[in-house]
């Protein structure tokens, strides 16, 4: 295989306290699964062996021990839950088996909790450089419907540990148009992460995904509270507005920055770069071919080191162009058609020409010397644009 130039790692640690509503991530209540007997006590220590193995053989497996690492992002479930000495554990063995750009950026995901919180400083040390806290809102009411196990307060608090242990670099998420949301109860939690002035901010829309309670509950047709596109479309300007007015450059379709902050790992899958995905469910794309890890968590400590379930080749020049179009007009900036055709090996107007020409027209792509992106309609109806190029 192929050594990619330069490689990005997630590693996925699938346990959380309660799995909310909306969520699709592979993701488990640790209670749960001690309920269902698929993990013990010894739940954290296990799957952290587990990981360390992965990462090792995985490496040796694909030559790629040794290779430049840029970025590394640990996301769940709620990793910041994970005992400390064992996520430290598993970043020495990453620094032991990779070779560490040093300025990578070192992500770790967490929730708000006093418990969580008092960890940051630990993992600090160790060499976490980048926090990303999952608040969603700062309304309690809120909180609740979406089935958070926080309160704003300790949303706040969550932040204020972060800067007390060092971190420079932190990202909130924002959730809007969840149930029952005013434009006042969104503008309030926008308002609310400015005053804490972090980094980063990802203020995305609830989308309802099959599978998930809310779902189920949607499908059922009791899923009420949910806005209507008018107050949505409200709650996009007010959101792009507040953020450009307090310095936050939209970059992404729901990410903002201040000036050198962006998310350097997420705009690595943007652009389609290489990336190993190392844990439960974790999914990766090296050279051309993506491939994929068992789901459950039981089953993936069970596999040894072989975790592996499935891949697929997708160098194909039709399914890279359509890749590539789709993840690279998320960006702000949009994509060059020149570098899609020199990294897929085919032209993209030859392939979706027709494709480019109906969506110009409907003022939802804009064509500007072979770069193609997203107007701002387009932004607002960004799912149903870039499922065309699938």
């Amino acid at each position: 295989m192929k050594e990619p130039k330069q490689l990005s790692l997630y590693i996925h640690i699938p346990f959380c306290i309660h799995k909310c509503g909306y969520c699709d991530f592979n993701s488990y209540a640790v209670d749960k699964l001690l309920n269902m007997g698929h993990v013990d006590e010894n739940w954290a220590t296990t799957y952290g062996t587990s990981l360390i193995r992965e990462i090792e053989c995985r490496a040796e497996r694909l030559g790629l021990a040794g290779t430049a690492v840029d970025t590394v992002f640990f996301g769940g479930g709620t990793p910041s839950l994970f005992p400390e000495p064992e996520t430290i554990r598993i970043l020495e063995t990453i620094q032991d088996t990779f070779k560490l750009s040093p300025e990578a950026e070192i992500t770790l995901e967490a929730n708000p909790g006093a418990a969580e919180c008092e960890r940051f400083e630990a993992l600090r040390g160790a060499g976490f450089n980048r926090i990303s806290i999952g608040m969603q809102s700062f309304n309690d009411e809120i909180l609740s419907r979406l089935e958070r196990v926080h309160t704003g307060n300790e949303a706040r608090e969550a932040f204020h540990s972060t800067r007390r242990a060092g971190f420079s670099n932190v990202s909130l998420d924002l959730m809007f148009g969840t149930p029952f949301q005013s434009l006042a109860q969104a503008t309030a939690d926008v308002e609310s992460a400015l005053a804490l002035g972090p980094e980063h901010i990802s203020a995305y829309e609830l989308t309802i995904e099959p599978g998930t309670n809310f779902g189920a509950l949607h499908g059922r047709g009791e899923l009420a509270g949910l806005p209507d596109e008018d107050t949505a479309l409200e709650m996009w300007e007010m959101r792009d507005r507040l953020l450009s007015a307090a310095g936050y450059e939209r970059y992404e379709i729901s990410n903002f920055a201040r000036k050198g902050f962006r998310c350097r790992h997420n705009l690595n899958y943007w652009l389609r770069g290489d990336y190993l995905g190392l844990g439960a469910g974790a999914h990766s794309l090296i050279a051309g071919k993506r491939i994929w890890n068992i789901a459950r968590p039981d089953h993936y400590i069970e596999s040894k080191d072989d975790p592996e379930v499935g891949g697929e080749d997708v160098t194909d020049p039709n399914k890279a162009i359509g890749e590539a179009l789709m993840l690279g007009l998320r960006l702000k900036e949009g994509v060059s058609l020149g570098d899609i055709a020199s990294r897929c090996g085919a032209d993209p107007e030859e392939k979706f020409g027709e494709v480019f020409t109906e969506l110009i027209d409907k003022k939802l792509l804009e064509h500007d010397n072979r770069t193609i992106r997203l107007t701002p309609r387009g932004t607002l109806l960004a799912n149903q644009v870039l499922a065309r190029f699938i």
